[in-house]
């Protein structure tokens, strides 16, 4: 892809969910950066979605290919975030975590 919010991204497609007609499917993608960077990928990703589309066409040989929808998932950074929490707590009590 060719667009500068989503070529210069660090972002990963963390899981699909894909509606039982195959009509849609839920893309939960995980973003690098801050608010700003997120809504950027975010944004590009629905800008891209025809193309994305088409090219899933290409690739998947099926009757009906599902249009993505593209929604942040933050699971990744609150696993981290907890993570770092239970760390220090277990700092705090002299355990290693």
């Amino acid at each position: 892809m060719k667009d500068p919010d989503v070529a210069e991204a660090m972002f990963s497609f963390v899981f699909v969910e894909i509606s039982p007609d195959l009509s849609h499917a839920r893309v939960h993608v995980s973003v690098l950066g801050d608010a700003t960077d997120k809504e950027r990928v975010l944004n590009g990703l629905a800008r891209a979605e025809p193309f994305l589309h088409r090219e899933l066409g290409k690739e998947l040989h099926i009757r009906r290919v599902p249009r993505p929808h593209f929604i942040l998932d933050e699971s990744i950074e609150e696993a981290d975030r907890m993570t770092t929490l239970l760390r220090t707590v277990a700092h705090d009590e002299g355990r290693e975590f």
